[in-house]
Formats: structure tokens, sequence, C-alpha cells
């Protein structure tokens, strides 16, 4: 809706009026009145112009959009145009210079600039909207520093038919989890993600595909989409994280479907679950790897306190797997793996515009509980880890968080560790 014409018609009426009344006593000149109404003037009218055209940028909303993560979703309550978002992140890592078992090693500390993202968003009407994240990771891609990373991570078009059926297609995030979709970082607690939501739910997690998202009556939240799927061949004994293709030229020989649902029976209160399933042998030969993940999750938002807990399984068909060769990297990945974390803060600073958030999460996971047979199991893989911090929000937008973990696996190579990161969103 265009913004009404009524506060600059009334200014301009105005003016000849100010020439024929008698000065009210006023330490300022004329020529000085004259120019700063001029400028407010002006100033009304580029504002004015700017949201005619579709131009102006909206604030960044409090709670996410269709799925999508508060600023990443700003484009949705534009009035047309573009829309401009983003978040990033630098992180401190000090390693403890002993291991679980004693040994030492030596203490191991690092800084990055881990990541920079922009949103660009175009609304082209009230019913289709394109929406986009590209990402910078560790300083960005260059010749002389090929670890860095430049990444489009989602870039979609939405048709909004109605508030129940919408259709999206594009290269879109797998709606799984928590952190997936919703990973701008002042929305979470810790330093770092939850390793479950890293190793067994891979994040940043995103694939081509088609699909339909919307309200339900009853609180009721879905997504549901048909994406490119995994691909075996680059799984290994941490996990199936590296079998993602981002989209990139993706073998779409065997799709998979992904989707989850959400409920929301009470303010501050959220319970749903969600899935991804499909066959990650994309050579279109031999026996099928039938990859299923699903996960139950909840939320609880009241009065400064803050609560999250997730629980995953992976299950993938042990004949695929068995059919790979002896030395191939992908027959050591677990054809059950398991996961879950509790966590929890309190806003010491609740009711103002900052945030003093002292938390602490449990996290407990294993990526080889079962393999098949031949294979060696790696007990770092089975996991526990406790972090215990304080994040605080000098504004909503940003966040500084502090947190110690204390890592522990069943070889005895756990590494304590201490995190300290820097978040912005808008």
């Amino acid at each position: 809706m265009k913004p009404p014409l009524t506060p600059l018609v009334f200014a301009l009426l105005a003016l000849p009026a100010l020439a024929q009344t008698p000065p009210a006593p006023d330490s300022r000149t004329a020529d000085q009145r004259i120019a700063e109404l001029e400028r407010r003037l002006d100033a009304m009218s580029q504002e004015l112009e700017s949201q005619m055209a579709g131009t102006a940028m909206p604030a960044a909303p409090q709670e996410g959009r269709y799925g999508m993560a508060p600023s990443a979703s700003k484009v949705y309550g534009a009035p047309a145009g573009l829309s401009i978002g983003g978040y990033g992140e630098f992180l401190y890592q000090g390693k403890a210079s002993t291991l679980q078992d004693g040994t030492h090693v030596g203490t191991d500390k690092s800084v990055d600039a881990l990541r920079m993202v922009l949103y660009t968003g175009y609304k082209f009407t009230d019913r289709i909207v394109f929406d986009s994240e590209i990402e910078f990771e560790h300083g960005g891609y260059a010749d002389k520093h090929p670890e860095g990373e430049a990444i489009a991570e989602f870039y979609y078009l939405d048709f909004l038919l109605s508030k129940a059926v919408n259709l999206r297609a594009g290269q879109m995030l797998v709606p799984m989890g928590f952190i997936n979709e919703i990973h701008e970082p002042p929305t979470f607690l810790g330093a770092r993600r939850p390793m479950v939501e890293q190793v067994l739910i891979p994040t940043t997690w995103h694939e081509n595909g088609v699909g339909l998202h919307g309200d339900l009556p009853g609180h009721l939240t879905y997504r549901v989409y048909l994406m490119d799927g995994l691909e075996a061949s680059r799984f290994n004994a941490q996990g199936i994280a590296d079998g993602r293709q981002d989209g990139n030229k993706a073998n779409a020989q065997s799709p998979a479907w992904t989707g989850r649902l959400d409920w929301t029976p009470a303010p501050g209160l959220l319970l749903g679950g969600s899935f991804y399933t499909g066959n990650s042998n994309q050579t279109g030969t031999g026996e099928a790897i039938q990859t299923t993940l699903w996960d139950i999750h909840t939320e609880f938002k009241a009065e400064g306190f803050q609560a999250r807990g997730l629980y995953t399984r992976t299950t993938l068909s042990q004949g695929g797997i068995a059919a790979l060769a002896p030395a191939d990297p992908a027959r050591a990945v677990g054809v059950r793996q398991w996961g879950g974390y509790l966590e929890a803060g309190y806003d010491l600073l609740r009711g103002s515009k900052q945030g003093l958030i002292p938390y602490a999460r449990w996290e407990r996971l294993d990526a080889q509980q079962a393999v098949v047979s031949g294979v060696f199991v790696d007990g770092a893989q089975d996991q526990s880890l406790v972090t215990a911090g304080m994040a605080y929000k000098p504004i909503p937008q940003i966040a500084v968080k502090a947190d110690w973990t204390r890592g522990e696996n069943r070889a005895r190579t756990g590494r304590d560790q201490f995190s300290l990161s820097l978040g912005y969103t808008f």
C-alpha cells in the first residue's frame, strides 16, 4: 500500500501561510528557518518517493516468516521492490593443551572471520517474492586463500497462493532441526552451533527443489519439498554431511523428500518434527542406499527464559553400504546414528533493550552407533559435550557470546575449548 500524501500536501500548503504570518520571536534568521523547512520537506519527499518506488528497506522483523530467519524474511514485509539484510560472525577458539586421556598436544588457538552473509530479495507483487542468501566464509575465496568460500546458500521464488498453500521453487534450505533454517547468530545460544546440528543434521544444508509450505488450522505450520538427494560416495566415518550436493550440478538420479510440521499450542511454545528420506546412490546402478533422517524438537520462551530440546536419528540401508568396496571411505559411515541436546538460558536484563543471558547446553551424539561388518568403529564419533557461557546483547541485533565446552568421547581424545564470538544481523 502506498503511503498517504497528506503530510507532504499539508506542508506545501503551509508555505504561503508562513510567508504571510508575522514571525514569532526566534533567535534564528528568516533564511535559517526557511532553509530548515526546505531540508525537512526534501527529506519527506525523498522518503515518500523511495517508498512509492519500493526502494525503502524494511526493518528486520523480530520473528521469522515462512520458515525463514528474521533478517532473511525481510522481503516479505517490504511494500515492493528490493530488500537487503544480512548477518555475520567472528569466532575465536582456544583449545586445551591436553586431551581427555592426558596426552599433551599443545595449545591450538585461532580467530576466524567465520562468515559474512547478504540477503537480497525482491518483491515483484504481493504474491510473487524472490529471496536469496550469498555467503562468504573464512574471509571469502581468493587465489591466495583457496580455503575460503563464496556460495549462494539459497535463492528461490515464492508464489504466495493462500495462507495454507504456497509454492516454493529454487535452491532451498532443508527444513530440519532448528539451526539449518534459522542460524543468524543472535537467534541461538552458544558461540558455536550445536554439534548435533552440524554432524547429524548438516548445516547449512541446501539443495535444489520444489515444494509447498503454509499455515494450517490449529496453529500448525508445514513445509514439504522434493529435492536433489545426498551423494553417498562422499559419506565417511564422520557422517553424511559431506554428501551434500549444494545444488552444484547436482546428480539427480535419485531425488529425496523432506519436510516438517510444527505446532504452537500456546505463545512461546513450539512442538514439532522433521524428516528427510531418499536413495543416496546417485550412480543409477547398483543397490539403493536409502538414507532416512528424522528429528523431534521443542522450544519454550517466556519471561526471559528460553529452552530447546532436540532428538534425531539417521538410518542407512545396510545392504547398499555393505556393497561398497572395502577401501571406500563411504563404507565407514554409520548405518545407524543418533544424537540430541538440551539447552537453556535466562535473560537477566529482561524488559530492557539489552540482554545478558547465561546459558548451558548438554549434547550427546554417536555417528557410528552401528556399522557394516568389517568396519572399524572410531570411538571419537561417540561424543558428549557440555557447554556453559554468557551472551550479551547491547541491542537485539548484536550478540557477544563467550563459553567453555567440556568435550569427551569414547576414544578419550576429547578436548576442552573456549570460544568467543561476535555476531550481528540486520
